[in-house]
């Protein structure tokens, strides 16, 4: 019996932590910045990924993404399913 709860009780902790969606490295190239709404547009791949900068995202490598240009390599740290604010943007070497 013991056992048996023991089990239930670790599967059910498992599941608690792996709740949450990942927060995945993203690279890829600026397609824009929108100012208005403060969304920064990368295209990773086929795919483009819309990604919220808030005023306690990290800028690596650029004051302000206002001035990222189209075609820019970016690498975004932090950034998760639910809030898609990223946590750091960096400006990847050329």
């Amino acid at each position: 019996m013991k056992f048996i709860t023991l089990s239930l009780a670790s599967f059910f902790f498992a599941a608690s932590v792996f709740a949450g969606c990942p927060a995945k490295t993203i690279n890829g190239k600026v397609v824009s910045f929108d100012s208005d709404s403060k969304t920064l547009t990368v295209k990773q791949g086929k795919r483009e990924k819309q990604i919220k900068v808030s005023s306690s995202t990290q800028l690596d490598g650029f004051e302000c993404p206002t001035k990222l240009a189209a075609g820019d390599k970016v690498s975004v740290d932090g950034c998760n399913c639910s809030s898609k604010k990223a946590k750091k943007i960096a400006l990847a070497q050329k």
